[in-house]
């Protein structure tokens, strides 16, 4: 892993995951990490299989795998 980001000179949102984590003995400041935003996943093969799925209701009853 390397030891800081390499743009910013600062060290990596995991890094300070890990470093601000009870189990590494760090005092933990999640208020302080920088905000992410995240998209859940579309058009999944899961999420296929679920509308597949639900769109045929004769396969209510039939093994989805």
């Amino acid at each position: 892993m390397n030891q800081t980001h390499s743009e910013l000179g600062k060290p990596s949102f995991w890094q300070l995951v890990f470093l601000q984590s009870k189990v590494n003995g760090g005092r933990y400041t999640g208020e302080e990490l920088p905000g992410r935003t995240w998209k859940w996943p579309k058009d999944t093969y899961l999420k296929q299989r679920l509308q597949r799925a639900r769109s045929h209701p004769s396969l209510d009853n039939a093994k989805l795998n």
